[in-house]
């Protein structure tokens, strides 16, 4: 049991990893953008009056980074150019704080409905996740999740003087980003990484909801918008503690690591979770015990008629010595 403890540990490192390469390289690909002398050069004709090739710029960068939406403000935060719709004034994030200070910044941000909107109506209809009930939970009044939680990066654009100019914003949504999930369980557990037929699974989640998921439901359905136990959010989001245990997962025991996700401030939005079917190896377990209680058995029983058979090469010549 510790050793299968010390294994999903191992994983929930890995699987941390992955999760920070990905924000890395999406913060580095805003952040490259804004140093590029392509959009420095748009952005001077821009100032031009020709408004047409920055539009398309960003429109190919964002695609290009596999982003949901990307935005350059000027250094008043008033909206100069977007890859598609945006809010016309910068929002106040961490990472836009420091973009406009001059150091670029990546960041997990929880973003709200209305805000999703602003850049895309799909982004808000894509976050929105009705609850399914969930044995264990935490009983909720709320019925469904809205917020999303958005990998949000921000970088500045400078003149030839140094000075910021201009801040390059762009973020990717993780609600339902089945890429990002099923990219991150192929890490983890790699085809024949589990003995004994176990499944390995991973899971994000915005506050205590599974939003992006391959744990399954019945008939093979992703468990989005399933909950997590009281008890793990308690240790988790309440108390900001590693969960390396056995956990109760939507319908069944895995072998689970829970680990906080923190926002640009610093404060618990979410968890990290790898984990893999317990079941499996209870049942060698359970084959194992068996075995070497079956085994011990044996022994006794063989050690017992070998008991007997010696007691009565004793006993007998004492019976007929009695008898006589």
């Amino acid at each position: 049991d510790r050793l299968l403890n010390v294994k999903v540990q191992s994983d929930l490192a890995v699987a941390h990893s992955y999760f920070e390469r990905v924000k890395e390289v999406l913060g580095r690909g805003v952040e490259a953008l804004a140093n590029s002398a392509q959009l420095e050069r748009s952005y001077v004709r821009h100032g031009q009056g020709d408004g047409t090739g920055l539009a398309q710029l960003l429109a190919r960068a964002q695609r290009d980074l596999g982003l949901d939406f990307l935005l350059l403000y000027d250094a008043d935060g008033q909206l100069v150019a977007s890859s598609a719709r945006a809010p016309r004034t910068l929002l106040d994030w961490k990472v836009t704080r420091e973009a406009r200070s001059g150091k670029a910044a990546t960041a997990i941000d929880i973003f709200s409905a209305q805000q999703l909107a602003q850049f895309d109506t799909a982004l808000a209809e894509r976050a929105l996740t009705p609850f399914i009930v969930t044995e264990n939970a935490t009983p909720t009044a709320r019925a469904a999740e809205s917020r999303g939680m958005v990998i949000h990066a921000a970088a500045p654009l400078r003149d030839a003087t140094g000075a910021v100019r201009a801040v390059v914003v762009g973020g990717s949504l993780l609600n339902k980003n089945l890429d990002f999930v099923d990219g991150l369980n192929e890490i983890v557990y790699p085809e024949g990484a589990l003995p004994f037929g176990s499944q390995g699974t991973a899971t994000l989640f915005l506050d205590d909801v599974r939003v992006a998921t391959n744990v399954r439901l019945f008939e093979g359905a992703r468990a989005i918008g399933t909950r997590v136990s009281q008890a793990v959010r308690q240790a988790v989001l309440g108390e900001g503690r590693t969960w390396l245990d056995s956990a109760f997962v939507v319908n069944d025991w895995y072998v689970s690591a829970y680990e906080p996700v923190l926002d640009g401030d610093g404060q618990r939005v979410g968890m990290l979770y790898v984990g893999y079917l317990e079941k499996p190896f209870r049942r060698v377990k359970q084959t194992t015990l068996a075995i070497i209680v079956g085994v011990f058995l044996l022994a006794m029983g063989g050690a017992s008629l070998i008991s007997l058979h010696w007691a009565r090469g004793i006993f007998k010549p004492i019976e007929r010595m009695h008898g006589t």
